[in-house]
């Protein structure tokens, strides 16, 4: 064991109150550190949505990918915002209403609401998993007020762990972000702001026939 090994495994000792083996102090924290995984008291779905509700996240189910441009339109119309929104490519092909502006790039000042698709959801905790990459900006996650996550049911899961595993077997992009409902402070009088450092809106279209395509 090397010196600066030796100091540490000291300071757990003198910290532990114990003169244990080094064999034995590195079980004992393995048996701290190990995390069992919470059991869900209600399926995916309801169990996601429900934890949505949680975070002020808003949600709806769709049945197909085809009827996403009548429910962004209401989405619209629901909170009076300008019919012009910027999308990711994954939906640039689909049949949208002449009513609406529709943009496929990064996302610019002037834009108010944003499109994406999601990797995954998690149902444990109500948040969406965003990859970047040459069809999602990253811009697109962060800078609108009203962000609309698009969400296949079959990549909704039930713990972080489970992105990880996914992940496993696709081509890593730069960035991975975990979205758990809309930016929020209550730095300013102890009163939750939404808004403050990302969208103020977050609105979660759950999809179920389907699936994810990220090539």
């Amino acid at each position: 064991m090397n010196s600066e090994r030796a100091k540490i495994f000291a300071h757990l000792h003198q910290s532990l109150r114990h003169s244990q083996s080094e064999q034995e102090l590195l079980d004992h924290l393995k048996k701290r550190s190990t995390y069992q995984q919470p059991l869900l008291s209600q399926p995916l779905v309801p169990q996601f949505f429900a934890q949505l509700k949680k975070v002020s996240a808003s949600v709806e189910t769709l049945f197909t990918l085809n009827d996403l441009p009548f429910a962004i339109v209401d989405f619209l119309e629901r909170y009076q915002l300008v019919k012009e929104i910027v999308v990711s490519e994954h939906f640039k092909n689909l049949i949208w209403p002449y009513r609406l502006q529709i943009h496929c790039r990064p996302i610019q000042k002037q834009d108010a609401t944003s499109v994406t698709l999601a990797f995954a959801g998690i149902a444990e905790t109500g948040s969406v998993v965003l990859l970047s990459g040459p069809k999602t900006p990253n811009s697109l996650n962060f800078l609108p007020e009203n962000h609309i996550v698009v969400l296949f049911k079959n990549d909704l899961v039930t713990y972080m762990e489970d992105v990880w595993h996914r992940l496993r077997f696709r081509s890593m992009p730069r960035a991975v972000t975990v979205v758990t409902g809309p930016s929020r402070t209550a730095d300013i009088e102890q009163t939750i702001q939404l808004g403050a450092h990302g969208p103020r809106r977050l609105h979660i279209i759950l999809v179920e026939k389907g699936e994810t395509e990220w090539s």
